[in-house]
């Protein structure tokens, strides 16, 4: 069981990982809907698609922040206790965890409301770049984190 002083340690760290993470998913996010329009014809000028994209972080960010950042903290927390246990994992157990832990976000919003409320996330490309940004940010917490 870690001690209050290890998470306190750890909480830079964790903070960049939830950071990172959702600042990549929401660049995903505006992505996905953007180049959707453009395959319906729809134009938009690069001005106004940056411009977007910086709603959507705005938008997005404390929402995003929450689920995310709960997200990282149980999955970072099952693999600090799963590393000595499966030590040919070990190497990758952040960025996995970080991966795992947005799947299992995503899919249980998909359970609860039958859908995902992230349109970037509803096709499998989307499902599959959210998580690719949640084992980016598993990869921050693993380096950031200290020893």
């Amino acid at each position: 069981m870690a001690s209050l002083k290890d998470l306190l340690r750890t909480a830079p760290a964790w903070s960049a990982a939830v950071l990172t993470t959702t600042a990549i998913a929401s660049m995903i996010q505006s992505w996905q809907v953007q180049s959707g329009l453009l395959d319906l014809g729809v134009k938009i000028p690069a001005g106004l698609a940056l411009e977007t994209a910086g709603r959507d972080f705005a938008g997005l960010l404390l929402p995003l922040l929450a689920v995310f950042g709960f997200a990282l903290l149980v999955a970072f927390s099952a693999a600090h206790w799963l590393k000595p246990r499966l030590p040919l994992l070990a190497p990758i157990a952040w960025p996995l965890a970080g991966g795992l832990a947005i799947a299992a976000v995503l899919m249980a919003m998909h359970a609860q409301f039958q859908m995902t409320p992230l349109a970037g996330a509803r096709g499998m490309d989307g499902f599959i770049l959210f998580c690719l940004a949640g084992s980016i940010g598993g990869f921050v917490f693993g380096w950031l984190k200290p020893r």
